[in-house]
């Protein structure tokens, strides 16, 4: 199975049209730094991507970034170790976006603001 993969916004207001090209209507604009989104296909400077609600659209390549975010599916602690006996740190709540730092099969190491530790995979979607 291919491996998905994934870009994220770069600005604060990134606009999602219907077609790759300026000629384009605007069919949404995303309004957060970090989304996670899944990349489709390409053409020429266009990304056609999918968000975690399953909306599709196309993007420009010049609004969106390589870093790894990820956002919260459902509440979920985070960890001090990848193991669910281990010191529960934070309580991350459905929506929130975070950055992912890296992965092992069923955990993931995430950051939000001064919160740092693991997470299961099960419990976000994006890059993992």
């Amino acid at each position: 199975m291919e491996k998905k993969k994934f870009l994220s916004t770069r600005y604060n207001e990134v606009n999602v049209r219907k077609g790759p090209g300026k000629n384009h209507y605007v069919i949404s604009i995303l309004l957060k730094k970090c989304i996670p989104l899944e990349i489709i296909s390409t053409f020429d400077s266009w990304v056609n991507t999918i968000d975690v609600e399953g909306d599709v659209g196309w993007i420009s390549k010049s609004q969106l970034s390589e870093k790894k975010c990820g956002i919260i599916i459902k509440d979920t602690h985070l960890y001090s170790f990848p193991d669910i006996k281990s010191k529960k740190s934070a309580i991350f709540r459905k929506n929130l976006i975070i950055k992912v730092k890296k992965c092992k099969k069923k955990w993931c190491k995430v950051k939000h603001k001064d919160f740092s530790g693991w997470i299961e995979k099960q419990f976000f979607w994006g890059p993992g």
